[in-house]
């Protein structure tokens, strides 16, 4: 099962991902009593806390549900260090405050926690470190910012590259298989619609 939660002041997408009553949580960014009400609703277990990149929208809630459930928090190598990093990871421009998450393990290809397996695929560009994850028991592709409904995350902010955004989108145009897209941001969508339709992926 996948449950959308719109969380935080730029609307950002949380998700929680379950099989049976084990579930992680992808991307907190903010409500972290929001998303604790929705878990214990479900009657769940959070065995791990995933997350996509490491804007301060994304990340708001990790410490909050970390502490609470006692939960492993999950990321690429360079998004471990952008959390670490108050000036990258935009916590004072967006949330006012200095914030840093520690303490991530380090994933790479692939994630398995309590049954719930992903597939890791890197897409900088957006932000250092970014990654999609592909949850293949459901079909569903967890874009975080580097890919929306009709478009593409931003590369203005530190760490961007307008140069890594077009690697990255062109990984994803060479994905064999489809899926649905959950984003970080706005609706939903499907990766055979975005390979068609999105303009970004017209290259």
């Amino acid at each position: 099962m996948i449950k959308r939660l719109v969380v935080g002041p730029l609307q950002e997408n949380c998700y929680i991902v379950s099989c049976n009553q084990s579930c992680v949580i992808i991307d907190p960014g903010d409500e972290a009593d929001h998303i604790i009400n929705e878990v214990e609703s479900e009657h769940l277990e959070v065995k791990g806390i995933l997350v996509t990149h490491g804007h301060f929208d994304h990340i708001g809630a990790v410490n909050e549900l970390k502490s609470y459930y006692h939960a492993e928090v999950y990321a690429t190598k360079d998004t471990s260090d952008m959390m670490l990093n108050w000036d990258e990871n935009l916590s004072v421009m967006i949330g006012g405050e200095k914030y840093i998450v520690d303490d991530v393990k380090i994933i790479k290809d692939t994630i398995e926690v309590d049954g719930l397996s992903f597939q890791v695929y890197e897409t900088p560009g957006h932000a250092k470190g970014s990654c999609l994850y592909y949850y293949e028991s459901e079909h569903a592709l967890f874009t975080g910012d580097t890919l929306f409904r009709g478009g593409c995350g931003r590369i203005d902010f530190p760490t961007g590259s307008q140069t890594a955004m077009m690697q990255s989108l062109s990984k994803i145009k060479q994905l064999t298989f489809d899926a649905d897209v959950y984003p970080g941001h706005g609706p939903q969508s499907k990766l055979s619609l975005e390979k068609r339709n999105n303009p970004y992926l017209s290259f």
